[in-house]
């Protein structure tokens, strides 16, 4: 039996979390934005702020477009406060520190298992499974909380024999051992005898949302390789012999 990843939908828009006034075309900025944003009539001061606040607001664009102009917001318009320049200015640069994080942040590989190993057959059907997990992350930003999520796209697997299967969503599972030897979706039968390794490269694709709001697609892909496992491939020999062994114990094969 095979299983396929089960991955989030992939999204179907991007996202700019922005002051208004900051976009103009694909994003561009003008850097007198943040003294004219200020609104103390829409984000008055408070108990908590004791200054007035920026008006912020999520645009979003269809996925495939590299020059968006963003001029399709959420909720209607209606933007959101943020209290003080530093948290303003953050707005523009999270979306790159995002990218940053997930290209460089450690996930953990695929679970990875072959059956039987360390050895099999010449001509056997040999089990591989892959099984990579969706990761969740939280971290703070420019002093804002972002949740990230890093889910598996497809797999790839490396027989060590010079044969590959994929990319490829089928994850493969674990078989009874009264069952080894079945063909599967993700099984090898190598070809010939000698020590291989075997390994699994998985693509993740990601996703964020900064405190709480839309979920954004993360830009690229990261690649992690499981820890590789090695097999001997061994050859299987029969004999004939003529020899009875309770008659002659000693015999050729006995």
């Amino acid at each position: 039996m095979n299983s396929v990843h089960t991955s989030p939908e992939a999204p179907k828009y991007q996202w700019l979390l922005a002051l208004p006034c900051q976009i103009d075309k694909a994003g561009t900025q003008d850097s007198k934005c943040l003294s004219s944003n200020r609104n103390a009539q829409q984000c008055p001061a408070d108990a908590d702020h004791d200054e007035a606040g920026y008006l912020a607001q999520y645009r979003y664009a269809p996925i495939g477009l590299s020059d968006p102009e963003w001029s399709q917001w959420a909720n209607d318009g209606s933007p959101t406060c943020v209290y003080n320049p530093q948290e303003a200015r953050a707005l523009l640069n999270i979306p790159g520190l995002v990218a940053r994080e997930f290209q460089s942040r450690k996930l953990t590989p695929a679970r990875f298992g072959v059956e039987p190993q360390p050895h099999t057959l010449i001509g056997f059907n040999t089990n591989f499974y892959a099984h990579p997990a969706t990761q969740n992350f939280t971290l703070t930003l420019l002093g804002q909380r972002i949740a990230l999520t890093v889910y598996p796209v497809s797999s790839t697997y490396d027989y060590g024999d010079g044969t590959t299967l994929g990319p490829t969503s089928l994850e493969g599972s674990s078989l009874p051992k009264a069952q080894w030897g079945t063909e599967t979706r993700t099984s090898h039968a190598y070809q010939r005898t000698g020590d291989y390794t075997a390994v699994v490269t998985t693509r993740f694709h990601g996703s964020y949302s900064i405190n709480g709001g839309p979920t954004m697609p993360i830009p690229g892909e990261a690649t992690v390789t499981s820890p590789g496992i090695r097999i001997s491939v061994w050859r299987t020999k029969v004999d004939w012999y003529a020899d009875n062994c309770l008659e002659n114990p000693s015999g050729a094969g006995c």
